[in-house]
């Protein structure tokens, strides 16, 4: 008997009366799951967590609650686990596979029963920690909690918790905090814990924003976060950020004149219906907060708007950062554990709102999908082609985002002409009968006009745009097969020749490993017909030609097809038209060993652009400098010096003599935005900048009414929109290029070169592709310079207006970096 009552106590469960942390409810708590203040050595929020500290709590918990379970959404840049820890009852944790086949059928419209999927996604901005510590907190709630309320909650729901989406940032955040902060904490905003380094925890390795990444997946953080949303298909996510110290609390819905058309009505319906969950927990404590302000609901590339076109409901929120421990602000001192409260108050009420609107969030995605379906049954065409002018390169890249969206889509069994294009055999397929033809409509959305015309992010975002690519609708539906059909097939036989097309998006990467081998390649700044092994060869501006007797050649140049570039064998050196291949209109190029100016005062998200950009599709090392000790560099070891967007306050006569001298030695300075602004002011090039003021002179004079000054201001600014730039495609700055080039423009600035600068790009006459500009700035800006390339000394300078490689998802005109790179020093 006493055997008996021993077993029957040990299957007990195992409880304590309270958590040790006041922050969370005053439940019972299971004594087998470590609490947070176990684990760290201290309360949550008394020092900044380090991600590795974090994740092994998370493993912890999943190794003692049979209600977590550890999923990876990849690794980061520095090779950090992301995780999404799936939080449900034991029940449904065995049956997770049955679950996950269920969410897979969600996007068919079909009614799958089964649980109601929260997604709570923290800190995606590395220096917005409270929402990593009110995760963290809230995991063990979930884990531990013996509440009536929580075994519901998961009897009927899983919960996914992502306690931080940028692990990268947030270390480089936390231990800045922490080497700041004393016994006796400091609030005061000059304290320099609450002046960060450069770069900021705000941005991951390569300085991207990623809550900008959602939809172009340019970096291994979202493309693993978005293969999580992809498997779940949650109904609801909620999204944490903070803001401003001065300001108090937000959550939406935001301002509704400015939610993308595209989002469904009811989403807005649901989101206020859940804001009143998130006003009544606010009260609760006694925490200020505001909706419906500020805040838009129309890049698709945000965490809390990605849900809004793929069949949930996304809801940003904002708490006022204490970006340290404590903080002075208008409201009084700020601490960092009442910022925890707050952003664990409505995680609370995410959940609390989601499980009593269970029944409408199903209904509602699934009407979405049977409605994005049934729209895309009723178009007009069968669906759109897409052509890359011969450069496979741009189309795969294409290829890998619909994929990581589970969009369908195919590639044409042959060749067909549309809309008066020309597309070839292998051009990409997009039907519009499929269940994602919502998201396939936000993709390539070309819309000029607003209901509201401010903005908190770009106005535009047309992938054919971004990557400049070649769209048409089909009436029927081609030929096509789910799988591509360019694999590469390249037989190494010794020739007199070999020529590689420039306008592949490999290339560049192709030439930079030729010339670090050894290489010698040379460019032709012509059109030629060649002689090739198997028939003529067209080959245009900017293609390689490498000399056929060169050591290693029969080992790079399988590597070089490899890439997806294909070397063609020339057999003669007469050219059947054009050039010989002895032609003085072929130039040798050179290896490159460029340099960019950073540090504070540059843009860490432009300098991060281009440090991608270089390095993961070029595969070049390049050197930041910072404007620090830039004057002590010897320019001497460098070809190139960028200067991306920024102030420059670090441009001192020192550093601006050393660039000069540098340039006129030899260099290729190449500058935009910000950085084209300050060799202007400096005096450093012989050209000058236009901005706002002088762009503003076809506007109307300001409303005299005060309330209309925000709507002013919006007008007066262009946040991000789309518009054509005319190139002149003989110069080399242009190689690789058409006549007409789609560019990103978020500066209200042109150029005006002097009489020995030659513009190698204007706007056109009606510059507008997509998003908003004000009618003013569009009269202003048509036919002004925006590219122009200035011979000094030696050397040269490249100024553009707009950033080429804008978030790394333009890829359309990442050319005209490479082309600095390479061809302009050998021609200019």
């Amino acid at each position: 008997m006493m055997r008996q009552l021993l077993l029957f106590l040990l299957l007990l469960p195992i409880v304590s009366w309270a958590s040790s942390d006041p922050l969370l409810p005053d439940d019972t708590y299971l004594n087998t799951v470590t609490q947070p203040e176990q684990a760290f050595g201290q309360p949550v929020g008394k020092r900044h967590l380090r991600y590795d500290q974090v994740l092994h709590y998370f493993r912890t918990l999943a190794e003692q609650s049979p209600r977590v379970a550890i999923e990876s959404a990849g690794l980061s840049h520095q090779g950090r686990q992301q995780i999404a820890a799936v939080i449900t009852s034991e029940r449904n944790q065995q049956n997770l596979d049955n679950i996950l086949a269920k969410r897979a059928k969600v996007t068919n419209g079909d009614a799958v029963g089964g649980p109601t999927v929260v997604w709570l996604a923290y800190s995606i901005h590395g220096d917005e920690a409270s929402g990593l510590h009110a995760g963290t907190l809230f995991a063990y709630y979930l884990a531990a909690s013996t509440s009536p309320e929580v075994e519901r909650w998961l009897d009927e729901m899983v919960i996914l918790i992502t306690p931080s989406q940028n692990p990268d940032g947030n270390d480089r955040f936390a231990n800045w905090v922490n080497s700041y902060t004393g016994h006796n904490l400091n609030g005061s905003d000059w304290h320099r814990e609450h002046f960060q380094g450069w770069p900021s925890g705000r941005v991951n390795h390569f300085m991207a924003d990623l809550n900008r990444d959602w939809l172009y997946l340019r970096h291994p953080e979202s493309r693993g976060r978005v293969a999580v949303y992809q498997r779940w298909q949650p109904h609801v996510v909620g999204d944490f950020h903070e803001m401003g110290h001065n300001a108090s609390y937000f959550f939406q819905p935001g301002v509704p004149s400015r939610t993308h058309p595209l989002t469904p009505t009811q989403n807005q319906s649901l989101t206020a219906a859940l804001g009143r969950y998130h006003a009544e927990a606010l009260d609760a404590i006694g925490q200020p907060y505001f909706s419906k302000e500020s805040f838009d609901d129309f890049y698709y590339g945000k965490g809390s708007t990605y849900p809004d076109i793929n069949g949930g409901v996304g809801i940003l929120f904002e708490q006022a950062s204490v970006r340290g421990h404590i903080r002075d602000t208008d409201f009084g001192k700020r601490t960092f554990r009442e910022a925890i409260r707050n952003q664990l108050a409505t995680s609370f009420s995410t959940v609390r709102g989601s499980y009593e609107q269970q029944q409408a969030l199903v209904q509602y995605q699934r009407d979405f999908y049977v409605d994005s379906l049934e729209r895309g049954e009723d178009s007009k065409g069968s669906g759109l082609v897409v052509g890359a002018r011969g450069d496979q390169g741009r189309l795969a890249a294409l290829a890998e985002v619909l994929s990581a969206h589970q969009v369908q889509f195919g590639w044409t069994e042959e060749a067909l002409e549309a809309s008066d294009i020309q597309f070839a055999s292998d051009s990409l397929f997009i039907p519009f009968a499929q269940p994602k033809y919502a998201l396939v409509e936000a993709l390539f959305d070309h819309r000029t006009e607003f209901e509201d015309n401010t903005f908190y992010d770009v106005s535009a975002f047309a992938v054919d745009l971004a990557f400049n690519l070649e769209v048409a609708d089909l009436r029927r539906e081609p030929d096509w097969r789910p799988s591509s059909d360019s694999s590469v097939s390249f037989d190494y036989q010794p020739a007199l020749a070999w020529v590689i097309p420039w306008e592949h998006r490999a290339t560049p990467k192709a030439l930079n490993t030729l010339l670090n081998a050894g290489v010698r390649v040379r460019f032709i700044e012509t059109e030629a017909r060649l002689q090739g092994r198997t028939g003529s060869v067209d080959v245009e501006p900017g293609a390689l030609m490498i000399q056929g007797r060169q050591p290693n050649l029969e080992i790079l140049l399988p590597q070089i097809a490899e890439m997806g570039v294909v070397p063609e064998a020339i057999v003669r050196g007469q050219a059947l038209n054009g050039p010989d291949l002895g032609s003085r209109k072929f130039h040798s190029l050179n290896a490159v060993k460029p340099m960019i100016l950073v540090g504070r005062n540059t843009s860490q998200y432009e300098v991060g652009q281009l440090w991608n950009y270089l390095d993961q599709q070029v595969g070049i090392a390049a050197t930041l400098v910072d404007g620090e000790y830039a004057a002590r560099v010897p320019m001497e070891d460098f070809t190139h010096l960028f200067m991306v967007d920024g102030r420059y306050r670090q441009l001192d006569a020192k550093l601006q003599a050393r660039i000069e001298r540098f340039v006129r030695e030899g260099g290729v300075l190449v500058a935009w935005q910000g950085g084209a602004e300050a060799l202007a002011r400096k005096g450093m090039a012989p050209f000058d900048i236009k901005g706002r003021q002088d762009l503003q002179q076809q506007f109307d004079e300001p409303s005299p009414q005060f309330a209309e000054r925000s709507a002013d201001r919006a007008k007066r600014t262009i946040g991000g929109a789309i518009v054509n730039w005319q190139l002149d495609v003989s110069h080399p700055l242009a190689y690789g290029l058409g006549h007409q080039l789609p560019m990103m423009k978020d500066r209200e600035m042109v150029l005006a070169p002097s009489e020995i600068g030659r513009v190698v790009a204007t706007y056109d006459e009606q510059p507008l592709l997509s998003g908003f500009m004000a009618e003013a700035y569009q009269q202003t800006v048509g036919n002004e310079a925006s590219a122009v390339v200035t011979p000094v000394g030696q050397g040269v300078v490249v100024a553009l207006s707009d950033n080429p490689l804008f978030r790394n998802f333009w890829l359309g005109s990442e050319r005209i970096v490479a082309n600095a790179l390479f061809m302009v020093p050998a021609l200019h």
